[in-house]
């Protein structure tokens, strides 16, 4: 049975970008969506397909951003406590639904690939970490801090610079994977 090519863009659509809204209530319930997603889902599962392809420093890679996801989704919760399970929003939902679309497929092309699929997951995951700190998060910090909202615009930072941490940790790493994969060829 032939499998169709996962490719990076494919991936990539499994990525829920969170939605700045018309005040920081709907702003911040929207990030909590998407951190959790990463936390839950996302990252999870590129760590899954990590493991299968017998990398395992990578997969506790996954884990461990899947971690601080969370994290991120904490230190906002704390300032905004009502916020509650917010609602599943329409591009969560749509990347999850991309997700499992792809899954089964993943399983057999990293049985057949593994380093092309992890090197997908791994650019996936830089330009998913570069969006958030250099695009979305920077203008939900801008909006509290529109609103006078020092405290909240002091979180969104922290998340930035988490990102940016993340970006750097996942490019440390497929250049790691592609040396090894140039490695093996010599």
């Amino acid at each position: 049975m032939k499998h169709p090519e996962i490719t990076e863009d494919m991936i990539f659509q499994c990525f829920s970008a969170a939605q700045r809204c018309t005040d920081q209530h709907g702003t911040a319930a929207s990030f909590v969506d998407v951190e959790e997603y990463e936390n839950q889902i996302m990252y999870p599962e590129f760590a899954r397909w990590a493991e299968k392809a017998g990398q395992r420093d990578l997969a506790r890679l996954f884990r461990k951003v899947a971690g601080e996801e969370k994290l991120h989704a904490v230190w906002l919760r704390e300032l905004y406590d009502d916020i509650g399970v917010p609602p599943r929003g329409e591009d969560t939902q749509r990347a999850i639904d991309a997700l499992e679309t792809i899954k089964a497929n993943c399983d057999a092309l990293v049985a057949m690939n593994p380093k092309g699929v992890v090197e997908k997951a791994l650019s996936v995951a830089i330009r998913v970490e570069e969006r958030e700190y250099r695009d979305i998060y920077p203008r939900f910090r801008d909006q509290a801090l529109e609103n006078d909202d020092a405290q909240t615009a002091a979180v969104y930072q922290r998340v930035i610079d988490s990102e940016q941490q993340h970006a750097e940790w996942f490019h440390a790493a497929l250049k790691d994977v592609q040396s090894a994969a140039v490695a093996e060829t010599a």
